[in-house]
Order: C-alpha cells, then structure tokens, then sequence
C-alpha cells in the first residue's frame, strides 16, 4: 500500500487542536469493539510522525506513546484490518517492550480509520494478554466500527471549521457596522465645521484669520484620525477574509 506520508499527516492534524474532543462521541463504539472481541480494553489512536496518541479510551486510561513501539503504526500501512493472534510469535513484534515487558499483551486487532481524502490517520483498535483466534465475522464488524469512528470526526470537524466561520461572519459584520456607524455620524462633525468656516473665509474674501484656520486645523485633523479608523478596520477584515 503506497501511502503519501506529509498528506497524511497533515490530515492527523485537521484532528489534534486542543479544542477538538472527541472523547465522549467514541467511547461507545469501543465498548462494542470491546464486546465483540471480549477484551478489556479498546482504543481510538491517531498517529503522527513520532508518537501515537489516544483520543478515546475504554478499560484503560493512556495519553501518549512513542509511535515505534505501537501495533497501530503497522495496522495504517494497509487498509484491511490487522489481527495478532498471539504477538509473541510474531517476528514484527517479538522484542516489543509491550510484550516483553507488562502489559505483556498477546493479542491485538486494529482497523485504519481512513479520511474522506483516503488516509489512514489512526486505528480503532482491542487489545488482550490472551491470545485468541478470531473469526471474519468479528473482522468485518471491527471495519464497520473504524468507518463509524471516522464518520463521528470528519463530522465533529465539520461542526467546528463551521462554527469557525459562523464567528468570522459575525467578527465581520460587527467591523462593518462600525465603519457605517463611523461614516455615517462620526465625519459630519468635522466636515461641518470644516465646510462652515470656509463659508466664513468666503464671505470674508478669503482673508482667513488666524481663528478660522486653527480651528479648520483641528477639524481636519479630528477627520483624519476617523479615516486612519475606517481604513484599519478595513484591513482587519480583508486578513480575517484571507486567513
């Protein structure tokens, strides 16, 4: 299986900002993964170039592991399920410090979750320290599981690059309600004064005394800091339209 490296890690990191919690929305697909291999435990990972990362998890609480040691880093090199049925007689993972070392796990079954683009970001995956033979049946329901798992985050994603763009909007039309405001109110008290006293200068035969043109002086200028205003609002909605 050819796999695209850099696509697919910038697609496991569409899936690992901070605010992204997919926790609660899994965890019911690992309790049925779990009972359907009769296991203990069972896990939704995402792997990046270093280290494997569980972002669901059933019977045991884990954070974070470095991807060399992981089963799944082998289950997302195809797309059929990868099935263990005893690792210690496996010469992929016989000096795995997993297995060697406690949990000293024996069996392992893992289905890639697969983007809508077509990468494998990460594994639903069960694990023992029985071995166990398993049959296609069970296999075929663990894929099911792993295209479920996906559907809940391509979703959960969707939501939030939404949401996103909902608040952008709204950042937007307030910024644009603002220079209205600004046009609309704030320049007709400088224009006005700066357009009575040239009356005044005119009846006057333009001879402006010293006055009239402190006064135009400070108009103008009161007028300039409402432009220099509408044109930084302006930028600041031109960067959040091309951001």
């Amino acid at each position: 299986m050819h796999i695209d490296e850099l696509g697919r890690l910038r697609a496991v990191h569409r899936f690992t900002d901070p605010g992204f919690d997919l926790a609660d929305g899994l965890r019911g697909l690992l309790q049925v993964a779990a009972a359907i291999f009769e296991v203990p435990v069972a896990f939704v990972t995402l792997l990046d170039s270093e280290d494997q990362w569980f972002v669901a998890n059933h019977g045991f609480e884990v954070k974070r592991m470095p991807r060399a040691t992981s089963f799944c880093t082998h289950a997302i090199q195809q797309s059929a399920p990868l099935i263990v049925p005893d690792a210690t007689r496996d010469d992929r993972f016989v000096s795995n410090p997993l297995i060697i070392h406690p949990p000293k796990i024996k069996f392992y079954a893992g289905a890639p979750l697969t983007t809508f683009d077509g990468h494998n970001i990460g594994t639903i995956c069960v694990m023992d320290v029985n071995t166990k033979v398993i049959v296609t049946e069970k296999t075929a329901l663990l894929s099911t599981l792993a295209r479920q798992a996906i559907y809940l985050m391509e979703l959960e994603l969707t939501q939030k690059q939404l949401q996103h763009q909902v608040n952008q909007v709204e950042v937007r039309n307030k910024t644009l309600m603002d220079i209205a405001d600004i046009q609309s109110h704030e320049f007709r008290g400088p224009l006005s004064t700066v357009l009575g006293l040239m009356y005044l200068i005119k009846e006057d035969g333009y001879n402006a005394n010293r006055e009239y043109l402190e006064l135009m002086e400070e108009a103008i200028g009161r007028l300039d800091d409402k432009i220099h205003l509408v044109v930084k609002s302006t930028e600041a909605i031109r960067i959040s339209y091309s951001a």
